[in-house]
């Protein structure tokens, strides 16, 4: 929440022709792959969320989104994440982007020429960087990813990729090619090698569950698809497919059933099982869209161009990131010091509002439950922890109480 002067200087901000995503969101986008490079594996979620701006009739220079009948933006986020325990480490790249009006009479031929939004997912790939020598980056998708160029764009960067199959594409069962199938058929033709269980989060009023599943797994060769020009001289991708089945669901619900394409060596049970786990972090993304729009309320704004729009929207995004963390932190590391997640200066403003006595240790879950309650978090007991929102109004007035702090600290070392 701004004072009128600390508002006036946001427009300005927004208002900056050179106030782009990139040139905002830069700087995080280096500390986060400096942050990435430090640990052995990392996983960066990539996908599509669409911002909804149809109620917003003056904002100019959106695109369609949904059925064609709204209007927005297409944001694409490549999130970097800690699989064990999970940690959010920040937002590697993002893109804000138009979808593009479909001509009218638009033919089959004009439809393959005009620019996929495809290329977010392998531009997301591009844009991340190389990882270090030591440290493995894993890019994993939904169907959304499962494309031929993002696999080769993976690999070409020094990644890895794990994406759910969409396309049930051709595939050589052995590296010459002398056996070939289709990729979702031979996955369900595959002999269970061992059994597990998914935890399955409630979600659209669907109640949460435990499935028991079976665990599979093979090698493939993935050649590039009918239609890829000079398709002969495209190099093969090599892969394992897993799938990961439940046979026998409770009555009346649907069976679980993920089909996974990764180019990381997958052939024991316990590789299977880790491939997994990797995959069950994607809803971390969708929770991150989640914390965007109903924490921070992106889709509330009401400037009314679409350049002051994104500026907006790319600062937003990083305190989205920063309310995850804290939000994550509270499961992956509540026992650590607060000096983990927070600086000396917001431990002080913290400690000094929950007034902590010092006499035990002030750790990572004493320090996010003191922000979420300057959002009005009560603590009691049965009340579980804080949601984002709360974490997001506690957050804003501790930027406010950190401003006073440090304002003081001058004064003290003026005297």
């Amino acid at each position: 929440i701004f004072d009128w002067p600390q508002l006036k200087g946001f427009y300005r901000l927004c208002d900056q022709q050179t106030a782009t995503v990139n040139a905002i969101q830069t700087p995080h986008w280096n500390q986060t792959r400096q942050a990435m490079g430090q640990h052995p594996i990392v996983l960066i979620l990539h996908d599509t969320t669409e911002l909804d701006f149809t109620s917003h009739a003056a904002l100019i220079d959106t695109g369609p989104i949904g059925d064609g009948r709204g209007r927005g933006f297409l944001q694409h986020n490549s999130l970097a994440v800690v699989p064990g325990p999970r940690r959010v480490l920040g937002l590697a790249y993002q893109q804000v982007e138009l979808r593009q009006e479909a001509p009218e009479n638009e033919t089959a031929s004009e439809r393959r020429q005009r620019e996929r939004e495809s290329k977010l997912w392998i531009r997301g790939i591009e844009s991340t960087g190389r990882p270090p020598t030591g440290s493995c980056w894993v890019d994993v998708g939904d169907r959304g990813a499962d494309i031929y160029e993002a696999m080769r764009a993976s690999r070409n960067r020094g990644h890895d990729f794990l994406f759910r199959v969409a396309q049930d594409r051709q595939i050589w069962l052995d590296e010459q090619g002398e056996k070939t199938g289709k990729l979702r058929e031979y996955a369900c033709s595959l002999a269970s090698q061992g059994q597990d269980q998914v935890e399955i989060p409630a979600r659209g009023g669907r109640a949460s569950r435990v499935a028991q599943v079976h665990l599979a797994a093979s090698q493939v060769w993935i050649p590039a698809p009918t239609g890829t020009p000079r398709r002969g001289e495209q190099p093969l991708v090599v892969a394992w497919v897993i799938r990961i089945w439940e046979p026998n669901p409770p009555s009346g619900v649907e069976s679980l059933e993920w089909i996974l394409v990764t180019s990381v060596s997958t052939q024991t049970v316990v590789q299977i099982r880790e491939r997994r786990d990797w995959y069950a972090c994607r809803w971390m993304v969708e929770v991150f869209h989640d914390i965007e729009k109903n924490g921070c309320s992106e889709e509330d704004r009401r400037f009314e161009t679409a350049a002051r729009m994104t500026a907006c929207l790319a600062i937003l995004a990083l305190v989205a990131v920063r309310i995850f963390q804290l939000r994550t932190a509270l499961t992956s590391q509540p026992d650590e010091p607060a000096k983990e997640v927070a600086s000396a200066d917001e431990i002080a403003v913290v400690k000094k509002w929950v007034q902590h006595r010092g006499r035990k240790r002030f750790t990572v879950r004493d320090f996010v439950r003191g922000v979420a309650s300057l959002g009005g978090f009560l603590g009691r007991t049965g009340d579980g922890e804080p949601g984002v929102r709360t974490l997001w109004r506690g957050y804003q007035r501790l930027q406010d109480l950190l401003m006073g702090y440090q304002m003081q600290q001058k004064n003290v070392g003026k005297r």
